[in-house]
């Protein structure tokens, strides 16, 4: 942003209090540590540092030059490209190479939210960078979008801002004829050569030769880019771990441990025909790497889930637990815990029952669920199960299943224990490129709902601001004012922090909340604002901006109007302070007199107050130049320059 800031009054802060002692607590800090661990899934965060980073990784697609022809000769450019393509990684490289320092880059709200349309031209700065992604929209959004978008660009044209569009590839059939002429067709780059840059910045240099084996090419040749990277950082990893070889070993180790191993799974399942030997394959394939005790435990409650008969022989007349894994290709390791001898096999069981046996698909849901939900399988194993339950969800079409999860986790019965699950089935789907916005959606539906259970408060806090926050800071900061209003009990400091941290490190988000609240506080009467707009006032940022000092001098009216003076003088005494020490301008009293509205009574109490502050103040505080100060502005508001004050 252009606007220099004229005045930042910070304060230290002390520990966060989040309610009901150490259970919680310790919660709130696995599942903040997990989703944390989790921020890399994918670049879907859109910023200068995160365009810095993939410059040095990008190789262009076919047509990225007419790409950049159209979008600074129209500011407008409209992608189109096949998914996997790298259309998204495209849109951001192309607004961060046009980059002239003057408006931020960010991305436009997937979701309508409060304001009803995700183009509001009010919101747009001059020389902003923007980008919209509505690969994943549906069709009566994307109709209505194409009709909004001329205005829009007028708005943009006339901010001299930017816009990169990457269109849903699946609609393709329904673009207007009147768009075209703004759209660049982008095809796939090489595979290869992404692969080849990714190596280079970790120092790794194979030869043409090695990257051109018919194993290596065949499995560029059917992944999605995003893929080619995480090929790149299983070499890497091959390599930091001391496998032996060089380049051909850690490149064909990496592929293996992605092999397709669906054909041989089918073949093997036909063989294991048994319902248990079938339950503990899945129970396997699902909680791979765990104990023993872990697989039996959770083939059987699958077997109990699916009401299949149980074996009425005496137990010790049955197949002993190791001989059934053995049959079933699984060992167990030295280090006790359970694991197929082929690699990738785990993920080819999991594709094929959600694949195969679909109509298997809620009592999975229901089964996994009960399975973390119930005491006995270890905390460590909760986050490798819930990645890999996640990912068959979302490959097969059925996100409603991880919502459903993290409400019946998060619940009225729900345990404080399951937080960090919930948030990490969120945070999988968020991160996801066909269904995020999904997530985001209901999200916001929950964020606006009253009477939300409290654990599914805190999953919704902590999802909002530790991953929303990263990829979509707007829709996280609509979220997290929404749930901060509704806020109560051990949820309210949790969400005000979370709320304050994202406005207050952002200019943008800043100028975007102080909106909401002064909106709220002409508009409605959610008291929570009252405070929330005082909080915002210890960080008078952007005061030289004239929409800031509006929204500004609106709160204070309103604090004025609704609350005792004992609520609102510290928040009076950091102004008149910074004004005194010279860390803040006279503007700030501008303000606080402008919001009395010239109401005399107000503005009497206002000097009063000053009065009482410096005859109170600490010895050498020059407390006079703010009353005189203050008094001259007062008589300037009521029409009274001419007079001047006896200081």
């Amino acid at each position: 942003m252009t606007e220099p800031y004229s005045a930042h009054i910070s304060e230290s802060y002390g520990p966060m209090h989040t309610g009901d002692g150490t259970q919680l607590n310790i919660s709130l800090a696995l599942a903040s540590d997990r989703l944390r661990h989790e921020a890399g899934l994918s670049l879907r965060s859109i910023t200068d540092r995160d365009g810095d980073w993939l410059d040095q990784r990008f190789v262009a697609p076919g047509g990225m030059q007419r790409a950049r022809t159209l979008l600074r000769t129209n500011s407008v450019v409209l992608l189109s490209a096949r998914p996997g393509s790298g259309r998204r990684a495209a849109a951001l490289m192309l607004l961060h190479e046009l980059a002239d320092g003057s408006g931020g880059l960010y991305e436009l709200p997937d979701t309508e939210d409060d304001s009803g349309s995700v183009l509001d031209a009010s919101e747009v700065s001059e020389g902003d960078r923007l980008m919209l992604d509505l690969s994943a929209v549906d069709e009566a959004r994307y109709l209505s979008l194409q009709r909004q978008l001329p205005d829009f660009r007028a708005r943009l044209v006339e901010r001299r801002a930017l816009l990169a569009v990457v269109l849903p590839h699946h609609h393709s059939y329904l673009q207007r004829v009147e768009l075209k002429a703004q759209t660049a067709e982008l095809t796939r780059p090489s595979s290869r050569d992404v692969l080849s840059r990714y190596l280079q910045l970790d120092n790794i240099r194979p030869t043409a030769a090695e990257l051109g084996v018919q194993s290596l090419v065949s499995h560029l040749a059917k992944v999605p880019m995003r893929e080619v990277a995480e090929l790149a950082d299983r070499i890497r990893n091959l390599r930091d771990s001391g496998i032996p070889g060089g380049f051909p070993s850690w490149r064909d180790g990496a592929i293996k441990r992605v092999a397709d191993r669906s054909a041989e799974v089918a073949a093997d399942l036909a063989t294991h025909d048994s319902g248990r030997r079938r339950a503990l394959l899945l129970a396997l394939a699902m909680f791979h790497e765990s104990p023993p005790a872990t697989v039996l435990r959770t083939a059987s409650a699958l077997l109990s889930t699916l009401s299949h008969p149980p074996d009425e022989r005496p137990r010790l007349e049955q197949t002993d637990l190791n001989r059934e894994l053995t049959e079933l290709g699984a060992e167990t390791g030295p280090d006790g815990l359970v694991r197929f001898r082929t690699h990738n096999y785990d993920r080819g069981v999991r594709d094929h029952f959600w694949t195969y046996f679909p109509d298997l698909a809620e009592p999975l849901r229901r089964w996994f669920h009960d399975c973390l939900a119930r005491p006995g399988i270890g905390a460590d194993e909760h986050c490798p199960a819930i990645a890999r339950f996640t990912e068959q969800c979302l490959r097969a079409d059925r996100p409603d299943d991880l919502l459903w999860l993290a409400d019946a986790w998060t619940g009225r019965q729900g345990q404080v224990r399951l937080i960090p699950d919930a948030a990490q089935a969120l945070n999988r789907g968020l991160a996801d490129e066909q269904y995020g916005q999904r997530f985001r959606q209901q999200i916001y539906d929950w964020s606006t709902t009253r009477n939300l259970p409290q654990n599914l408060k805190q999953v919704l806090v902590l999802v909002c601001s530790e991953t929303m926050a990263r990829s979509h800071p707007h829709q996280a900061l609509v979220r997290l004012h929404h749930l901060d209003r509704r806020a109560d009990g051990r949820v309210a400091d949790t969400a005000r922090s979370a709320l304050l941290d994202l406005a207050l490190g952002n200019s943008r988000m800043y100028r975007l909340l102080l909106q909401r609240v002064r909106r709220s506080l002409d508009e409605s009467d959610w008291a929570r604002d009252l405070g929330l707009f005082l909080a915002l006032t210890r960080f008078a940022r952007l005061i030289a901006s004239q929409e800031v000092r509006a929204g500004l001098t609106a709160g204070w009216a309103a604090v004025f109007r609704k609350l005792p003076r004992e609520e609102w003088q510290p928040y009076a005494v950091r102004w008149f302070t910074a004004v005194v020490d010279g860390s803040g301008p006279e503007r700030l009293l501008d303000v606080l007199v402008d919001g009395c509205r010239k109401e005399a009574a107000l503005l009497g109490g206002l000097y009063q107050f000053a009065r009482d502050w410096e005859r109170a103040g600490p010895p050498g505080l020059d407390g006079p130049r703010i009353s005189g100060l203050l008094l001259q502005k007062i008589n300037f508001a009521q029409g009274l320059g001419f007079l001047v004050p006896a200081v």
